[in-house]
């Protein structure tokens, strides 16, 4: 493969973890001598830009087009300050009706614009596949309806799940079948799939059938070696104890914060620590979080660009993990390989019998317990200030998850393939 056509909406300078994934994967297939050309979308509401991610972008071009979508409405008919306002202040469930109003979902009216620019491309260039990161979902259907005009191979990498997502509902039953009867289309026809973790695998092959299994390859999100040259560290006098992200669906601080307060309580909350939360929260999580008892160790920060966090998460102690047990065994986020990376300690509140739970064992981990768990996570903070005090421990650093490692294994998995 020399020439890819990548649909993703989500790209710098739009910043967060759903953008790292496809500009990494531009980056290292660069230089493994694949020139991408990426269709995106021109200037949207969003939580967060990274101009630094795109100084690092390798795409060979980047066609911006406008859209339909409300984000992209939105942009053009209010203030930035306005826009930014309505986005953070709506309530959650108020977004999730709104956005479950469309059929596959709220980008379907991106679909025209992303035909019309990869019409266009295909005319002038040749690409040896047409490849598409999904969500939205959307991108995967303009994807599928290009590479099956063209008579090229399709290619589908899922950040996260589509009908099989725990945080999406249905408007209705005909907009659950619209989706599941597209995302059958696309995996029947699609050359390859790559997927974040064993369980997406999984369990796309428990839904969608057997025959499908050898197209699919787990491709982690990894970290970049490159983001943690040259830092300067510089360390708080105080135990620093960091979470660096956000929170969304079932994900919450809440249980964490009444492991605070029930340590304080008890009159066992050391003087000399500092907690940071870095990410654009939404009035309900920081409402929790300054009204809490413990709320004068705590720090909230907003969120920052990608390489900012990189350093931040480096001038801690500690780190703080966060997934769900709701339908959360499978849920791996690319955070998880960054916080390996620093070769910080851990309190990871995650499924027990959980994806990430097994990776952070491998890699010597061990403060775990349920998300929802209140005395396991007071028993584990107090095993971590011990650890801290001692400062004994060592962690390795395992190569095997860069962004450079699982790019070559994606291109020879895609090559393999292509070449059957």
């Amino acid at each position: 493969m020399k020439r890819l056509l990548l649909i993703a909406y989500f790209y710098p300078p739009l910043g967060g973890p759903g953008v790292q994934r496809p500009a990494k994967l531009v980056k290292y297939l660069n230089k493994l001598d694949v020139s991408t050309d990426v269709i995106t979308v021109k200037n949207i509401v969003f939580h967060s830009t990274d101009n630094e991610l795109l100084k690092e972008d390798k795409a060979h071009k980047i066609i911006r087009t406008s859209s339909f979508d409300l984000m992209s409405i939105l942009v053009k008919i209010s203030k930035p300050k306005t826009n930014k306002s309505v986005y953070f202040k709506t309530p959650e469930k108020y977004k999730k009706i709104i956005r479950n109003i469309f059929p596959i979902d709220e980008k379907i009216g991106w679909l025209p614009f992303v035909m019309n620019a990869g019409k266009k491309l295909l005319k002038k260039n040749k690409y040896d596949a047409i490849m598409a990161t999904i969500g939205p979902y959307t991108s995967g259907i303009a994807a599928y309806k290009l590479a099956k005009r063209n008579k090229l191979p399709l290619i589908i990498d899922y950040r996260d799940h589509w009908t099989l997502n725990p945080y999406i509902t249905f408007f209705s039953t005909f907009h659950k079948k619209h989706s599941v009867k597209w995302e059958n289309i696309i995996l029947q026809s699609a050359s390859v799939i790559t997927v974040v973790s064993k369980a997406m695998k999984n369990d796309l092959i428990c839904e969608f059938g057997e025959d499908i299994r050898n197209k699919i390859k787990v491709i982690y999100n990894g970290w970049d070696t490159d983001d943690f040259s040259n830092l300067v560290i510089n360390k708080s006098e105080k135990l620093t104890i960091k979470y660096i992200g956000n929170f969304y669906g079932n994900r919450t601080p809440k249980f964490f914060i009444e492991a605070m307060e029930l340590l304080q309580s008890r009159n066992q909350l050391p003087d000399d620590i500092l907690i940071e939360f870095t990410g654009n929260y939404y009035a309900e999580t920081i409402n929790h979080i300054v009204n809490s008892k413990v709320a004068h160790f705590i720090k909230i920060n907003t969120q920052i660009e990608h390489k900012e966090a990189i350093k931040s998460l480096m001038n801690c102690d500690a780190l703080l993990f966060f997934i769900a047990s709701y339908k959360g065994e499978g849920v791996l986020t690319g955070k998880v390989f960054e916080y390996l990376r620093s070769g910080k300690e851990i309190l990871a509140m995650v499924p027990p019998e959980g994806e990430a739970t097994k990776i952070l064992r491998q890699n010597l981990h061990a403060l775990i317990c349920k998300m929802e768990d209140v005395e396991m996570i007071a028993k584990n903070f107090l095993k971590l200030i011990d650890v801290l005090n001692n400062k004994n421990k060592k962690l390795k650093i395992n190569y095997k998850y860069s962004r450079e490692n699982q790019t070559k294994e994606f291109l020879n998995f895609v090559e393999d393939r292509l070449t059957d």
